[in-house]
């Protein structure tokens, strides 16, 4: 009964925010929303919360949907028009090369992150802290930039 008061409020945030580029998505940022909810620390599901927190976690997801919305169209418009959308298996091994030249707890994060885990879940997933999982991020993916460009670091 709460679930379905939560779901509908959810519900009418995320379609007042969501641009209409993005309406075919509504239904998956309401389940990103509720996901978000799901995973809130401990000590803060305890207190309760009112419609307008739940309006700003659907805001928020909505906000993350359309930059990464962005920087995928920015993202296929740097992509060489001669050549197909899809690199080739010379991009892939040289991809896999880099990935094992890098550190393994950097190695384990990057390809994690490259799944689409969000920090917090590579944290929780090999039992770091949130910093470390971020640095060990950033770092490795800084080094697999690097070795890609071809400047082995």
């Amino acid at each position: 009964m709460v679930t379905s008061r939560i779901r509908q409020v959810l519900i009418r945030a995320v379609e007042r925010h969501c641009p209409p580029a993005l309406a075919i998505h509504r239904e998956d940022l309401v389940q990103m929303s509720l996901v978000r909810l799901l995973e809130r620390p401990p000590r803060e599901g305890s207190i309760p919360r009112g419609a307008s927190y739940l309006w700003r976690v659907a805001y928020t997801v909505v906000i993350d949907e359309i930059r990464r919305f962005r920087r995928q169209q920015r993202q296929a418009e740097q992509l060489p028009r001669d050549e197909g959308g899809t690199p080739g298996p010379e991009a892939r091994s040289e991809l896999l090369d880099c990935l094992q030249a890098l550190q393994d707890r950097r190695r384990t994060a990057v390809v994690l992150h490259l799944q689409g885990f969000r920090t917090a879940e590579v944290a929780t997933a090999l039992g770091w802290t949130e910093k470390q999982a971020e640095n060990l991020v950033y770092r490795g993916l800084a080094d697999l930039r690097a070795c890609l460009e071809g400047g082995e670091r």
